[in-house]
């Protein structure tokens, strides 16, 4: 089942990267691959931190982060 978001809620890539650090190409290769929660909106994909921040708590999950280097 789809959640339902408030538009309010909604970052592009971009302002996600500048959030988590990461760069655009990589999460938009991860929302494309459906390994972080994101919606395309015509050429546009969107997501939201809390979807950010899931993606980034199951990389510290399986040890694929690492906080001394912040990736």
């Amino acid at each position: 089942m789809v959640e339902e978001l408030k538009a309010s809620e909604l970052i592009t890539l971009k302002q996600a990267a500048e959030y988590c650090g990461l760069s655009v190409d990589f999460l938009r290769e991860l929302a494309g691959k459906g390994r972080l929660k994101a919606h395309k909106l015509g050429n546009l994909w969107v997501t939201t931190k809390a979807d950010v921040d899931e993606y980034l708590a199951s990389r510290k999950k399986v040890g694929a982060y690492r906080e001394d280097i912040g990736s």
